[in-house]
């Protein structure tokens, strides 16, 4: 399971033509209240996102203090039980087809390392990728409140939702990482036919 959970994630960066880091060409960090009410909205913000992590960050206060995110990573189709700094754990995060998942630490004014969980529906047309936050899948039994991200568990803002949405330049990948990564997805699936037969 874990490796088919690869092969996915592989082939969904790949596909996204993000082989490296990125710079976000243009992002906007939304926090929503436990209602879906909008708290506030911050379309300064600046980051990068490829090979499996993210960061961003802005010069805007939000609530009267600075924000930065960091130490962010990302997750291909699948579905994860994430362990948080404090101790909590988000159990079932499901990531769909088409998806891409996120979990980053959120540093606000003297509060550090507070968690946030995201699912984006990315979409990839004339050169660059835009990623959406969503609620996760449609069916989604660890999230079904209809509310963009996933409520924070720990820090400042409990059940707040944080959503960071963006957009990046697709990177063109060079061929080595093509050859690499099929390369990879053939000896994944060579390790499958093995345990199967």
């Amino acid at each position: 399971m874990k490796k088919t959970a690869l092969a996915s994630a592989l082939a969904l960066t790949l596909g996204s033509g993000i082989a490296s880091a990125a710079t976000m060409t243009s992002a906007t960090f939304t926090m929503l209240d436990s209602t879906g009410g909008t708290v506030g909205v911050d379309t300064t913000v600046t980051g990068s996102i490829g090979g499996g992590t993210f960061s961003v960050a802005s010069t805007t206060t939000f609530f009267g203090a600075n924000w930065t995110a960091h130490d962010g990573v990302t997750f291909g189709p699948g579905t994860y039980n994430i362990d948080t700094i404090q101790g909590g754990s988000y159990t079932g995060v499901e990531v769909g087809a088409g998806q891409v998942g996120g979990h980053i630490l959120f540093d606000w004014g003297a509060t550090t390392d507070i968690d946030v969980v995201m699912v984006w529906d990315v979409a990839c047309s004339g050169g660059s990728c835009t990623y959406t936050s969503t609620d996760g899948v449609a069916t989604n039994p660890a999230n079904p409140d209809g509310i963009r991200g996933y409520g924070m568990i720990d820090g400042a803002f409990p059940n707040f939702n944080a959503n960071f949405d963006f957009e990046v330049a697709a990177v063109p990948v060079p061929a080595a990482v093509w050859l690499f990564g099929s390369g990879l997805l053939g000896l994944v699936g060579v390790a499958r036919r093995r345990k199967s037969a």
